[in-house]
């Protein structure tokens, strides 16, 4: 039965938030832990929960039991039972489901925590902000480097001109996935799931906080993105998956900055994520793991910024201040919604070059992880990275010329390289 979601429920911002989970297993499993130290903070309440997995969620069904919680199978079975008993929804699901479930909740009025990232296209991310201009609700996305305070101080730094004027910005992110990745949903490395586009891959999934970092700080005031104006990019694929594993892009912002961009799932060796900015005056080097340093001249200064488990609870903290109406630092669906556009683009450019199985191997490592990898894509990569030349001129034999085109106008995702596959109805799963 298709519930009607079109009456809204007030929203009641005194705490405890009254918060809906849709999903406790996966990645959902991280939202569970966050909502449960808020929980027992006071700062929340338990409302109401969706799991369609209960077999493999034994311990959190024992406890909403236990609390009295009521668990539905479908969320929009919890929206329908529960709308004037939620006031905020949250949402760590598959990238194709984000869409209609955010636009569901924001017609009943409630405030929603999204995952990263908001939605596989630009439609997707049109519909879901003009569902926010009719609700007058402000959706959190996800990107949760975007909620720490250093993230913010960084941006006024560069601002305030300390490096001088940013001439452009190199990335690199090299993260081996095994098969199992892959294998532990139904929409992990697919383009689209029959009902919707997915597009995932590093670039729009597990190393895309590195592009939204980059378009925020990158951004001419404190609170804006950059704005793409042309883009190029290569994709490779290593793996048996319909989407890419590797990619090389460079984007040219409206202000004339380049950010080269290199990401890959298919290497044998780990490289942690690096943003370096570059300026007339210095540089600033970001780490995922590590200190983040600024250099100017012959002088350096470095921090840390908090590990991931604490990244978590910072995000939580302020969307929790959000929902109750305070001044807190989010990441937006606009700061959210140039992040999509990038990823929309590089598939729009160019299709997925497979690479040559005599370049590829199948590896195991000791716990029986099956990996494909690429022979030597590390080397390929950080020279890639450090003489800011693409795949094919560094020399890797697999590697085509990168394609580009003017973005500045780009507002629809035209689906020019994919192939949608005969739609299934999937109005009621939630592939965690």
């Amino acid at each position: 039965m298709t519930a009607d979601l079109s009456i809204p429920t007030p929203i009641r911002p005194e705490q405890p938030y009254r918060v809906g989970l849709i999903g406790v297993t996966g990645y959902a499993f991280a939202y569970y832990e966050c909502l449960s130290a808020l929980v027992a903070d006071g700062r929340a309440k338990w409302a109401a929960v969706t799991i369609i997995n209960p077999e493999e969620a034994v311990d959190q069904v024992t406890k909403f039991k236990e609390l009295g919680v009521p668990i539905y199978s479908d969320y929009r079975s919890m929206l329908e039972g529960e709308k004037h008993s939620l006031d905020w929804v949250c949402i760590p699901t598959g990238i194709g489901s984000h869409t209609r479930m955010t636009i569901e909740c924001l017609k009943l009025g409630l405030q929603v925590l999204v995952e990263k990232p908001l939605a596989p296209s630009l439609q997707d991310v049109a519909a879901i902000q003009a569902a926010e201009r009719e609700s007058g609700i402000v959706v959190s996305v996800g990107f949760q480097h975007t909620y720490l305070p250093e993230t913010w101080d960084i941006k006024k730094r560069l601002l305030d001109g300390e490096i001088g004027e940013v001439k452009r910005v190199d990335c690199v992110g090299v993260w081996p996935r095994a098969q199992s990745y892959y294998d532990r949903n139904e929409w992990s490395g697919h383009l689209h799931d029959g009902n919707s586009w997915i597009l995932d891959s590093p670039l729009n999934n597990g190393l895309s906080h590195m592009v939204n970092l980059i378009l925020f700080w990158l951004g001419e005031r404190l609170e804006d993105r950059a704005e793409l104006k042309r883009v190029s990019a290569e994709l490779y694929r290593s793996k048996p998956v319909e989407s890419f594993d590797t990619v090389r892009t460079v984007g040219t912002m409206e202000s004339g900055v380049e950010a080269a961009i290199l990401l890959t799932h298919g290497s044998m060796h780990r490289i942690d994520p690096e943003i370096v900015i570059t300026g007339s005056k210095g540089v600033f080097r970001w780490r995922f793991c590590g200190t983040h340093t600024f250099y100017v001249g012959e002088n350096s200064q470095s921090f840390r910024t908090p590990d991931l488990i604490k990244l978590r609870d910072i995000m939580f903290d302020a969307v929790a201040d959000h929902v109750g109406g305070g001044l807190a630092r989010i990441c937006t669906t606009e700061l959210a919604k140039g992040t999509c556009k990038w990823v929309n683009a590089v598939h729009d450019i160019c299709p997925i070059q497979d690479i040559a199985s005599r370049y590829r191997q199948c590896v195991a490592d000791d716990a029986g992880e099956v990996f494909y990898v690429v022979e030597d894509l590390e080397y390929y990569a950080l020279r890639s990275y450090y003489e800011r030349l693409s795949l094919a001129e560094v020399g890797a034999p697999w590697a085509v010329l990168p394609r580009d085109r003017e973005v500045g106008d780009y507002t629809e995702f035209e689906g020019t390289y994919s192939v949608v596959p005969e739609k299934k109805d999937t109005s009621s799963a939630i592939s965690q």
